[in-house]
C-alpha cells in the first residue's frame, strides 16, 4: 500500500512539472522557441517516429550500448574478482585503475580518434572506459568484503579455490555486482551521447545534435526524454532483479 502512495506522489509530480512547463510555455512566462513545451515534444516526436529518424536512432544506440555494456560489464566483472582475489594482482593494477576512474576519461578522446578514427570501434572504447570503473571498482571491494570466516569453514572442508569461489565468493558479490551495473548504465548512457556528439551524426546524440544546431528544443527533448526513460526502466529491472538473485540471504 505505502509502495502505491508513493508511485502516485512521483506520477503526480511529474504531471505537475510538465503542467507547469506547459502552462509557462503557453503564456509567455519562458520562450517556448529556447525551452520548447510538453506538448511540443509531442508534436515533435511524432514527426521524427513518421519519417523514421526516431527508429534509426534509437536502433544505433541501442546497438552500441548494447556493445559496449555488455563489454563493460564482463571486463569490469572478471577482472575485478581477479583483482580482488589475488593481492599481486591489485599490487600491480589498482594504480591504473585509480589514476583512470578518477581523471575525466573524455579527455582520451583525442588520442581514440587517432587510433581508431571515427569508427564504431572509436565509439565502443570511448563507452566501454566511461563505464567499466564503476562494475570494476565493486566487484573488487565486494571480493575482498567476502565473509572471511566462511572461506575458513569452506577450506576446513578441503574445498579447493574454485569451489570456494563458486560457492562462497560470487553469491556474496552479488549486490556489489547489481550496484556496479547500476552505476554503468549511466555511465554507458553517458559514454554513447558523449560519441555519437563528437564521432559521428547517428544515434541519439546526433539527433539531439543535429536539433541543437537548427535551434529545434522540441526534438531535443526528444532525445533527452528517451535517455531517461531507459534510464530509469533498466534501472527498475535491475532492482528487480537484485531482490530476486539476493533471497538467499534471507
Amino acid at each position: 500500500m505505502r509502495r502505491r502512495r508513493y508511485l502516485l506522489v512521483s506520477v503526480a509530480s511529474v504531471a505537475a512539472v510538465l503542467g507547469a512547463w506547459q502552462v509557462c510555455a503557453d503564456t509567455g512566462v519562458v520562450q517556448q522557441r529556447l525551452t520548447s513545451s510538453p506538448w511540443d515534444v509531442v508534436q515533435s516526436a511524432r514527426y521524427l517516429i513518421d519519417t523514421g529518424q526516431l527508429a534509426s536512432a534509437i536502433g544505433a544506440s541501442a546497438v552500441l550500448f548494447a556493445v559496449a555494456l555488455g563489454i563493460a560489464v564482463a571486463i569490469g566483472g572478471i577482472a575485478g574478482v581477479a583483482i580482488g582475489w589475488w593481492r599481486l594482482l591489485g599490487a600491480i593494477f589498482e594504480p591504473f585503475i585509480a589514476m583512470l576512474y578518477a581523471m575525466p576519461l573524455i579527455a582520451l578522446l583525442p588520442v581514440i580518434l587517432v587510433w581508431f578514427g571515427i569508427t564504431f570501434q572509436a565509439q565502443v572504447v570511448m563507452v566501454v572506459l566511461i563505464s567499466v570503473f564503476p562494475v570494476l571498482v565493486n566487484v573488487i571491494t565486494g571480493t575482498r568484503n567476502v565473509d572471511a570466516e566462511l572461506i575458513r569453514l569452506a577450506r576446513s572442508f578441503r574445498a579447493s579455490d574454485t569451489e570456494i569461489m563458486r560457492t562462497v565468493v560470487l553469491p556474496s558479490l552479488i549486490p556489489y555486482f547489481v550496484t556496479g551495473v547500476r552505476l554503468a548504465i549511466g555511465g554507458a548512457l553517458v559514454g554513447v551521447v558523449v560519441s555519437e556528439y563528437f564521432m559521428g551524426e547517428n544515434g541519439i546524440g546526433g539527433l539531439i545534435v543535429k536539433a541543437g544546431d537548427i535551434l529545434d528544443t522540441g526534438q531535443v527533448f526528444v532525445g533527452i526524454t528517451i535517455l531517461a526513460v531507459v534510464s530509469v526502466l533498466l534501472t527498475t529491472l535491475l532492482r528487480v532483479a537484485e531482490r530476486r538473485l539476493t533471497r538467499w540471504r534471507a
